[in-house]
């Protein structure tokens, strides 16, 4: 379960792996031209909201990401590092996807050698969520892609989704147990 606040939710900027569909998992990889260009974009979305905390993953495509906003924000910073990508171990830098819908599934039996296993990923990824949630708020939490899943677990299936780079989200919790969480793109 992830806390009930709201919360907005920005993913790194663009890299070089993202643009050839390689798995970048914890490889410490830079955001590119395009990724820091989102990085503004995203800034200029979020500049005018009232977010008092930035909680990001300590790679530095989410770090310099989450800079790079924080130029319009001017709020504390705080690396989490469970907030970082799943680690896909001899898969990283690599375009092999066979594995992965299996992974998905949360069937940990088909977890792949040197590769974290879906579940520790999961518990991993709401308990970091969490922590962030924790601090200040209104709070952006800048991280990756595959940390969006625990995100995902908890929204409709109508509002689930894959997020873009760079692209800010905010979460509003439900308002009583009749309603869902809201996802409203920035």
């Amino acid at each position: 379960m992830i806390i009930h606040r709201q919360f907005f939710y920005v993913r790194h900027g663009q890299t070089d792996w993202n643009l050839t569909r390689k798995l970048q998992g914890n490889s410490d990889i830079p955001l590119n031209d395009t990724g820091i260009a989102q990085a503004h974009e995203a800034k200029d979305r979020l500049s005018q909201l009232p977010i008092t905390t930035i909680c990001c993953s300590p790679l530095q495509r989410a770090r310099k990401t989450a800079d790079i906003i924080n130029e319009a924000l001017q709020c504390p910073v705080i690396e989490i590092d469970g907030l970082r990508e799943c680690n896909f171990g001899l898969h990283e830098g690599t375009q092999n996807y066979d594995w992965l819908a299996n992974w998905l599934t949360g069937d940990d039996s088909t977890t792949p050698p040197e590769v974290e296993p879906f579940s520790d990923f999961l518990n991993r990824g709401r308990e970091a969520i969490n922590q962030a949630l924790g601090h200040p708020g209104p709070v952006l939490i800048v991280a990756h892609g595959g940390m969006y899943i625990p995100i995902n677990k908890i929204l409709p299936e109508n509002q689930q989704r894959q997020l873009l780079n760079g692209q800010p989200l905010r979460h509003d919790p439900p308002q009583s147990s009749s309603f869902n969480w809201q996802v409203t793109q920035i």
